[in-house]
């Protein structure tokens, strides 16, 4: 400061640090008014003011209403100071908030179902309260599971999809269902598949899957076949689709392989003159589509279903399958099942084509080796 403008008293650096509430009644004493923010000192003043000097006065003083003067009268007169605090704005009563035994129903349900959000609560249970007050009930009750963060963001191709034709391209991944906490005890006791292998059509959002207890080519073949010759009988040309999979051996073979030979399941896609895409490393969420099936059937099957044999496990997947494809709503499709959306895109294709019963991929080994190869029709073979 002495370098710079020396004709500055250097005890202009000296400004002692005060509370500044003991400087309100000299500062509304001297009659100058700064319009400040709603709060317990402006309101106590304006009522000083108008006590002293009228309402009208401290109306004008303080820029607002005569109304909102005698409001604040009031409750000081009837409460004194307290009355001059901020009141809580939300409502006293509520006549439309659901009772303690309605919350209790929805607390149960989420514990049955930790998986479920409040939409496919409010979807799978009918239930007559809003999917915001069934939230509410879920987070009040610390049932609420943090998601984990995702270091990529799926791409949004509903516009895309509604333009493909049904089957015109079709995600395949296969699924280790031996990290499902509730399905492995049962998968070892009763010696249930440990491999899911899966189908989604993006146009229509249908899906075929079938089990295994290994992942490798040649199930992942078999896989392929059972597909490619379900879709060709109800008429599909196999020539004008594309099915697109990640870059796992059971698809492309050994991934450190130094020559050009088709893996088993390559090979079956170029005899049907399918066209074939592999997603680029570490691009999971190019699978989109696929995956989030995964998610699903394992949040409302795998997950919560029991089983006490092979027989009822493929009973019970078989009936979910018709339940996902003709029945299930997605709510990111319009609400449209995919029996629906098919029959809106192509009304010339069976509807009966959504229709493949899941099966053990092995028993299809013999007839594949033994007589060239050879699918059984899902009546014949149920």
């Amino acid at each position: 400061l002495k370098e710079k403008d020396p004709s500055i008293d250097p005890n202009i650096l000296n400004l002692p640090p005060i509370r500044l509430e003991i400087l309100f009644d000299n500062y509304y004493k001297t009659g100058y008014h700064v319009p400040m923010p709603a709060n317990f000192n402006f309101r106590l003043r304006m009522v000083e003011l108008a006590e002293e000097k009228g309402i009208s006065w401290a109306a004008r003083v303080y820029g607002t209403t005569r109304k909102t003067v005698r409001k604040w009268i009031a409750r000081y007169n009837q409460n004194g100071l307290e009355g001059l605090k901020d009141r809580k704005k939300i409502p006293k009563t509520i006549p439309h908030k659901m009772d303690k035994e309605d919350e209790k129903c929805i607390v149960e349900l989420r514990k049955t179902h930790p998986s479920w959000g409040a939409r496919m609560l409010k979807d799978r249970y009918k239930l007559k309260w809003s999917h915001m007050a069934i939230h509410r009930v879920i987070k009040q009750n610390g049932l609420i599971k943090k998601k984990k963060k995702r270091w990529q963001k799926r791409k949004d191709l509903r516009k895309i999809k509604e333009k493909m034709r049904p089957f015109e391209k079709a995600q395949i991944d296969t699924k280790d269902l031996s990290d499902i906490v509730n399905y492995y005890p049962l998968m070892v006791r009763f010696n249930l598949p440990k491999f899911e292998y899966t189908y989604r059509d993006m146009s229509t959002g249908a899906s075929f899957y079938a089990y295994a207890d290994a992942n490798n080519s040649n199930l992942a073949d078999l896989f392929a076949r059972y597909v490619l010759e379900h879709l060709k009988s109800y008429g599909i040309d196999t020539a004008s689709i594309i099915w697109q999979t990640d870059n796992g051996s059971e698809y492309i073979g050994n991934v450190n392989k130094k020559t050009d030979r088709l893996s088993a399941f390559e090979e079956v896609l170029n005899k049907h003159h399918v066209i074939y895409e592999r997603i680029p490393p570490r691009c999971a969420h190019w699978q989109g589509d696929v995956e989030s099936f995964h998610r699903i059937i394992e949040n409302e099957l795998y997950d919560i279903e029991s089983y006490g044999n092979q027989e009822e496990f493929l009973g019970k997947a078989y009936a979910y399958q018709l339940y996902f494809n003709y029945f299930r709503s997605n709510r990111w499709r319009d609400n449209k099942t995919p029996e629906k959306i098919l029959k809106e895109k192509d009304p010339s294709i069976d509807p009966n084509i959504l229709n493949l019963p899941p099966i053990r991929l092995e028993i299809l080994f013999d007839n594949y080796y033994k007589t060239g190869y050879h699918v059984p029709m899902p009546a014949t073979f149920f």
